[in-house]
């Protein structure tokens, strides 16, 4: 029979019917018959509430340690409601509690899928990164993170993560030996630098190894990966602040301050500027294999170099005698060779001569060791006969103390 626009009350319908009246165009149904949409939102209700619950015993397990039994019952909030980022959300940093790095990330994963702009999803990922030991990718997380921070604490936190995961991947990059010629103006001379765990330094020049420290500061990962940022070496007590840059591969772009006192450069050009290449300097070699005259020679030879070709003299070539003997008394015991005091007014030029000089000189007692340096200072002095000490060389070395401005005992007029 046709339904006239409402069906008869009080008349139930048979079974079969119930589903025809589902497609009729009547909207009151029959007694006992539940109404559309009931059905599915108290379903929703229901599941809403479940998950709430099994959220909230997941909550109080945590709070007592109980990472595994927070792990299965943020999974069962999971499985009322799918939906709900909060729970994939509780769920990862329960699983990264329990030591489960790899399954914090798969739901940090989920979060980031649900709730694309909310940071605290980027934010799970980058710790669960972090655990991983994937610093680069962490730290690309936070910086995704921040696009959405909802306030100053979160934003906070997100840099504070990133600034530590920068440096740690910058730090993972940079570990082991690098070698490149520094600037002709600094020496021309090989430099290596090997980076150690726990920011320890090696710094070799000729072969000859000096310990020290380096620290990383405002380090920034690029979109693709890059790192650039600042790292301070100190080698004898004296801090050089470096920028740095790595763009993949097996270059590292460094520069070191060309002013005085040293400031942080901001581009990679000018005479502080040198690449790297990874790996230790196949053609480097030392001078441990020759005589101790010999070496003594050769040190005071490339020391009165580097003092006629890079200290500016007004007064002829008497200022440039005075400097050597100068700079090699400033480095007795230890201290930092400093030519700062050799001329009166200075100008800029003069300034980044007199600093390439510095390195020039700290270059050649790392080439030659502090041994050979304290023989020279004597011989400088008058303290140690040339012809009695080193006979085989006694007369090239009473040449170079004449060029550097010294006479000597034993020396031939």
């Amino acid at each position: 029979p046709s339904c006239p626009g409402r069906c008869p009350r009080g008349a139930p319908l048979p079974p079969p019917r119930h589903r025809l009246w589902r497609r009729s165009p009547c909207r009151t149904p029959p007694p006992g018959f539940p109404a559309p949409g009931r059905v599915a939102v108290g379903g929703a209700a229901m599941a809403g509430a479940a998950g709430e619950a099994h959220k909230a015993r997941g909550n109080a397990l945590l709070k007592d340690g109980d990472f595994e039994g927070a792990v299965a019952a943020y999974g069962e909030a999971i499985a009322a409601d799918a939906a709900v980022a909060a729970y994939w959300s509780n769920r990862s940093h329960a699983r990264l509690r329990a030591g489960d790095a790899e399954g914090a990330l798969a739901d940090a994963a989920e979060v980031a899928r649900l709730e694309p702009r909310w940071a605290k999803s980027h934010f799970r990922r980058a710790l669960a990164l972090k655990e991983l030991g994937r610093p680069r990718d962490a730290a690309e997380a936070c910086t995704e993170g921040l696009k959405f921070a909802a306030n100053d604490a979160e934003a906070g936190e997100l840099r504070k993560l990133r600034e530590v995961m920068a440096c740690a991947s910058a730090a993972l990059a940079l570990s082991g030996w690098w070698h490149g010629m520094v600037s002709k103006e600094l020496g021309g001379f090989m430099q290596e630098f090997c980076f150690l765990p726990e920011g320890e330094l090696r710094c070799a020049v000729y072969g000859q190894e000096l310990p020290g420290t380096y620290a990383l500061h405002d380090v920034e990962v690029s979109a693709g990966g890059a790192l650039r940022g600042g790292v301070d070496v100190r080698l004898n007590g004296e801090k050089v602040p470096y920028l740095f840059r790595l763009q993949g591969g097996d270059v590292l772009d460094l520069c070191c301050p060309m002013t005085s006192p040293p400031e942080r450069p901001r581009s990679f050009d000018g005479p502080g500027y040198v690449g790297m290449r990874k790996g230790r300097d196949e053609a480097a070699s030392g001078t441990k294999e020759l005589p101790e005259g010999e070496r003594v020679l050769r040190y005071l030879g490339e020391l009165a170099e580097a003092t006629e070709s890079r200290v500016p003299t007004s007064d002829g070539g008497a200022a440039g005698d005075r400097a050597a003997e100068k700079l090699l008394e400033e480095a007795e015991g230890g201290g930092t060779v400093n030519s700062r005091q050799l001329v009166g007014a200075e100008t800029l030029e003069d300034k980044a001569k007199k600093m390439a000089q510095d390195n020039h000189v700290q270059a050649l007692r790392l080439k030659y060791t502090d041994a050979i340096d304290q023989i020279a200072q004597k011989l400088l002095k008058g303290e140690l006969d040339a012809s009695k000490a080193y006979p085989a060389v006694a007369k090239d070395l009473q040449r170079a103390l004449r060029r550097l401005g010294c006479g000597a005992p034993g020396a031939a007029e």
